[in-house]
């Protein structure tokens, strides 16, 4: 059996069964990896996998980006939608000037962005006791496939 399958199964197990507040966190979860991927490329003097790193956060911040509900989230998600242009324009001058210090700013942008979802989704946990919360209970302001989270 090989462990990166069942890592990938029980991961897309969590994705498919968890509620739509914590697969944002999840998501800035995947985005504060790929940054400290990047980091350690950046050391390592691997300037190569360190720019995929890159390119890989910004592709997740595009997404995040791309699934914000601007209709129904108003000013936070027009407010988020600032972050992640600014989040994508620092990354990418990083390919041009090298310099680290953005990537540790990408990261304590993304962490904090992360912790506030992450606070939202408990509070919304124990609002609720577990059920789904009402679109206008949690303040969350990203949409998916129709559904609004």
């Amino acid at each position: 059996m090989n462990p990166y399958n069942t890592a990938n199964t029980y991961k897309q197990m969590e994705v498919n069964t968890s509620h739509r507040l914590k697969l944002v966190v999840m998501i800035y979860d995947a985005a504060i990896a790929s940054i400290k991927q990047a980091q350690a490329c950046h050391q390592r003097h691997d300037l190569i996998k360190r720019n995929q790193f890159i390119s890989r956060t910004q592709f997740i911040i595009n997404e995040l980006n791309n699934s914000l509900d601007l209709q129904n989230g108003k000013e936070i998600s027009t407010s988020l939608r600032k972050i992640y242009h600014f989040l994508n324009r620092h990354l990418n001058s990083i390919l041009s000037d090298n310099d680290v210090k953005k990537l540790d700013d990408s990261l304590k942008i993304l962490t904090n962005l992360r912790g506030a979802w992450e606070h939202i989704t408990k509070k919304a946990g124990t609002e609720n006791s577990g059920t789904v919360p009402a679109e206008n209970n949690a303040a969350v302001y990203h949409q998916g496939k129709g559904l609004t989270y």
